[in-house]
């Protein structure tokens, strides 16, 4: 088998309102995965709507941008769209803040943000990828059942859109440490591509395996890759 230029190239075909689950565990960097495919489609000409649901939005910008993805240079260049979940005034007008949310209404307002940035960048006629970051803080903040409520209308909604000629996917990024087993496996079911990274703290090296286990290319096949990261002995004088 050829070595794959890149983690999209093993996917193979991504399918209109096609879903990624991009799954890490509690010391894997695979979260990076799902951002690096983001910066991607930006790069191809498309456009990314990003769902921060995880930390303030300075502290997100910071971390993305460590995974290779400038949110307010692509953002102030039209290119991007971020849905922010916190209680916080944002400086930029590409950043939609749903402030005062709960279980009840959390969904509502998030279908009309969507709405309103679909209307305004034009989305019908872009390649649109839709980066939810992440799944287990949505769990965390708002319990399983908007969770699953969720992500069963998005299933009903995309195959409306895709009638109406949308053209997009969704990158679901999860800690799967910090969810139920249960809602994982429905997670797993319900998305047609899966990527499940693992990092392993050892004596000597850090190892992350990433795997991408699921797809709809008729070619598709797993594959597994490995990134090693050895231990730099220094004098303990430089820590302690």
């Amino acid at each position: 088998m050829a070595m794959p230029r890149s983690i999209r190239e093993c996917l193979g075909e991504i399918i209109p309102a096609g879903i990624l689950l991009v799954s890490y565990n509690q010391y894997s960097l695979g979260w990076k995965v799902g951002i690096k495919l983001a910066k991607e489609e930006i790069d191809s000409g498309g456009f990314a709507i990003i769902t921060n649901i995880a930390i303030p939005f300075r502290k997100f910008c910071a971390r993305v941008n460590a995974a290779g993805l400038d949110i307010i240079k692509e953002g102030e260049q039209g290119k991007l769209a971020v849905i922010n979940v916190f209680k916080e005034e944002v400086p930029y007008d590409f950043v939609y803040s749903l402030e005062d949310v709960d279980e009840s209404t959390f969904i509502p307002k998030y279908v009309e943000v969507k709405k309103e940035i679909v209307k305004k960048y034009g989305l019908g006629k872009r390649k649109v990828i839709h980066v939810f970051a992440t799944l287990d803080t949505l769990y965390t903040r708002f319990g399983e059942d908007v969770m699953r409520e969720l992500f069963m209308a998005r299933l009903y909604a995309g195959e409306e859109l895709v009638l109406r000629g949308f053209n997009f996917w969704d990158v679901l990024i999860v800690n799967r440490d910090s969810i139920p087993k249960e809602l994982h496996s429905w997670m797993v079911t319900i998305s047609d591509y899966v990527i499940m990274t693992q990092g392993i703290l050892k004596e000597q090296e850090f190892i992350e395996n990433i795997s991408v286990l699921k797809g709809v290319s008729k070619n598709f096949r797993p594959i597994v890759f490995q990134v090693r990261t050895s231990t730099i002995s220094i004098p303990s004088e430089m820590i302690y």
